[in-house]
């Protein structure tokens, strides 16, 4: 059948010329996007890895500026030692790496070959047939039949676990990333208030994130990784539940997460409120969250190690008693991110975590207990650490909130 459609759909190399007129929209300059390929070229050498395969969404957008709503559909960067990257995307995506990706060489596989078969032919054509080469094996990105495809098309090449090579390269945020982060948590902060706002007796779950929701994307954030979490009364005590057209009640507790984005850049946020006034129990709770997340705040600084923040955490969530479910995370890192998650997976405020802090991270510190079945408190903020301690990016008032 002989189907007239766009050349763009029918494979190779896709000249910016194809789409005339288009005005980019980068998240950074050009030079961003080179001072952090100048730094993974360090660890891949370390690493004794000739060329990497990136898959992984965030880190995809990090080396390219790629950025979709279907940043799983068999996109691919192929970065070398010693030459410009390449973008490799199932063709239909081309637009939008025109709109956002700074890299020149644009190409999309064609109809007859898989991802990976393209991917081995793109990697013999530029001298990789029998390379060591590095796949990101930790990455959702990368599934088994991925990796499988291409050892099967390249027998001779050899591959490498590359998990890691770029995580210790964005772990530390430069000032034009901290600038995002900045902005994602005014947009934040706006739908919070709203969410709060939003909450009172005789309304449901689903309106505290419908005002949430629609704050955040009038403020000016972009499709979020996740979309506002609100629990409320019995079922805020199961983790991870989420608004599901529920009442809410006189005296119920109200448990809100919820992060506005700005070029895939989140700054997260929990708060909680209670609709009257609430038990000298859930006050208890409330007042050990607030003090541990306060302690840990106070306690971050480059220099000292993820397992000393967490144990300033524990000597004040542990004021709330016993028999309560918290997950033990005083902090994970943020940055760029994509649906489903916001994290960047590049460190952890825990016990038992060795990593010394340094200026330029940025964490999220979701500081939250659950009495199970019963209620949940929480609060959080995002911090970035600073040459001397920490600032905290998000502003809404961290207190227990009455309504």
């Amino acid at each position: 059948m002989n189907i007239a459609v766009h050349s763009s759909l029918k494979g190779g190399h896709v000249p910016r010329e194809t789409f005339p007129g288009l005005s980019p929209e980068p998240a950074f300059p050009e030079d961003e996007f080179h001072r952090r390929i100048k730094q993974i070229r360090s660890r891949m050498r370390d690493a004794k890895i000739d060329v990497i395969v990136i898959k992984h969404p965030a880190h995809l957008f990090y080396v390219t500026g790629f950025q979709s709503l279907a940043m799983y559909e068999d996109g691919a960067a192929i970065l070398p030692l010693d030459d410009d990257p390449t973008l490799i995307l199932h063709p239909p995506e081309l637009g939008t790496a025109m709109l956002h990706s700074w890299v020149g060489t644009l190409k999309g596989f064609p109809p007859e070959h898989s991802h990976a078969q393209y991917l081995a032919q793109e990697l013999s054509m530029t001298g990789h047939a029998q390379a060591r080469i590095g796949l990101e094996m930790l990455s959702p990105g990368v599934s088994a039949g991925f990796v499988r495809d291409l050892q099967s098309v390249l027998p001779q090449a050899t591959f490498h676990d590359a998990s890691g090579v770029i995580e210790d390269v964005k772990r530390i945020k430069s000032s034009a990333e901290i600038a995002h982060l900045r902005q994602a948590a005014h947009f934040t902060d706006q739908a919070m208030a709203a969410a709060i706002n939003a909450a009172e007796v005789g309304s449901t779950d689903n309106d505290v994130a419908a005002a949430a929701a629609q704050a955040m994307v009038t403020a000016g954030s972009e499709a979020p990784c996740m979309s506002p979490i609100v629990t409320s009364g019995r079922r805020s005590g199961i983790l991870h539940s989420t608004h599901k057209r529920i009442p809410l009640d006189a005296g119920d507790p109200v448990f809100i997460e919820l992060g506005g984005c700005y070029q895939r850049y989140t700054s997260p946020l929990i708060r909680t409120l209670s609709l009257g006034d609430p038990s000298s129990e859930f006050r208890a709770a409330a007042d050990a969250c607030l003090a541990a997340l306060n302690a840990v705040i106070t306690t971050v600084k480059p220099g000292i190690s993820a397992a000393s923040v967490a144990e300033r955490g524990w000597e004040e969530i542990s004021r709330a008693g016993s028999d309560f479910v918290f997950h033990g995370n005083f902090g994970y890192t943020v940055g760029a991110g994509f649906p489903p998650s916001w994290a960047d997976g590049t460190g952890l405020l825990e016990l038992e975590q060795d990593m010394i802090l340094e200026a330029g991270m940025v964490f999220h510190h979701p500081v939250a207990i659950r009495r199970l079945g019963r209620f949940a408190v929480g609060f959080s903020e995002t911090t970035v650490v600073t040459p001397d301690g920490c600032e905290v990016l998000t502003t809404t008032p961290r207190e227990l909130a009455l309504r």
